[in-house]
């Protein structure tokens, strides 16, 4: 009788094992299934934007300013000096300016 107990236990065991076996199958091919389909590709729609000119006050040319005097003199020179430097620093603004605007149309 023990034996015939013991081959019913064996058997119900096999059972068991297998049916844990069958689920423990599933659930990798279940995850992977997941990581499969959450690689899905993507697709990109590009929309033209219209090209921003760039303002035409930036864009005039820089002309240093003519001497004050025909003939140069020291001091005639002293305040060319001075309008050159006015010159200067309104074509650095004009370059600054064209800056910002390069950096606000690459955002």
């Amino acid at each position: 009788m023990s034996k015939w107990r013991t081959e019913l236990q064996a058997r119900r065991d096999k059972l068991l094992l297998r049916r844990r076996s069958s689920r423990l199958r599933v659930l990798p091919s279940l995850f992977l299934m997941l990581s499969v389909t959450a690689c899905s590709p993507t697709t990109s729609n590009f929309v033209r934007v219209p090209a921003t000119p760039i303002p035409a006050s930036l864009l005039t040319p820089c002309q240093p300013s003519a001497p004050p005097d025909n003939p140069l003199t020291f001091g005639g020179a002293v305040m060319w000096n001075e309008l050159l430097l006015t010159d200067l620093q309104n074509c650095n603004t004009q370059l600054d300016g064209i800056r910002q605007f390069e950096q606000y149309q690459s955002k």
